[in-house]
């Protein structure tokens, strides 16, 4: 297409930070290429780097290209990023395909703005967040506190803590729990992850909390299974 732009994918060093501009088609052929450019790029930058994504210039987005953005985001996840943020300008039509292809496979949890001008800003204003959070939505979640069990269902989680929807018990913040969340599927991955967590926020049939005393052989484990939650194919029909 004449005049297209093209996509380009660079490491700021000092920044630590991975910068993609998506060209003006966004088709399988063109996301293999910027997942080539991020694997040559990511090496550079430090665990908790900051991903900023330019939409602003794609005005077509195909089916074709989803599979790719699934290794893309799981890529990604394995080399633990810190804030992501996607510049989407207005509520255009590609937008609204990208949030309809991207809800349809579980993922992180981006931050949308209108310009690059307010991404700079808003990640020279942010404080770095405790741990990307991941919508590993149904998951099944099993919680006891003073011998008592209770079961729910992930909303979504971080290296730092969870939200999960089912209240079996009256929970109250401040609260100590263990959280048990069984994981049946491949890539090495042990058959549960057992944590100590404090209760952080009660509202309605829902309770987020807060990992303690996480080793960092259990965040890389967490990462990992991040990792197999994004890349697991579903219907683009």
């Amino acid at each position: 297409m004449p005049g297209s732009q093209s996509s380009k994918v660079t490491a700021d060093l000092k920044r630590n930070r991975l910068n993609i501009t998506i060209s003006s088609t966004a088709d399988k052929k063109e996301a293999q290429k910027i997942f080539t450019d991020i694997r040559f790029c990511v090496p550079d930058l430090k665990p908790g780097f900051d991903i900023v994504t330019d939409f602003t210039h794609c005005t077509v987005a195909y089916l074709s290209a989803i599979s790719t953005m699934q290794q893309i985001m799981a890529y990604l996840t394995t080399h633990r990023p810190g804030n992501i943020v996607r510049v989407v300008g207005e509520m255009t039509l590609v937008f609204k395909q990208l949030l309809r292809f991207v809800t349809r496979f579980q993922s992180y949890t981006p931050i949308y703005v209108n310009t690059l001008a307010e991404a700079e800003e808003l990640l020279v204003n942010l404080t770095k967040r405790k741990g990307l959070r991941f919508q590993i939505s149904g998951h099944q979640v099993e919680y006891t506190i003073d011998q008592k069990e209770g079961k729910g269902h992930l909303v979504d989680i971080s290296v730092s803590g969870c939200a999960v929807q089912g209240l079996a018990m009256p929970l109250s913040v401040e609260q100590v729990i263990s959280i048990v969340i069984p994981v049946n599927h491949g890539d090495d991955l042990p058959s549960l992850f057992t944590f100590k967590a404090k209760v952080i926020r009660v509202e309605d049939d829902l309770f987020a909390s807060q990992f303690l005393d996480l080793e960092e052989t259990q965040k890389e484990m967490l990462y990992k299974w991040f990792a197999y939650e994004v890349r697991q194919d579903t219907s683009m029909e």
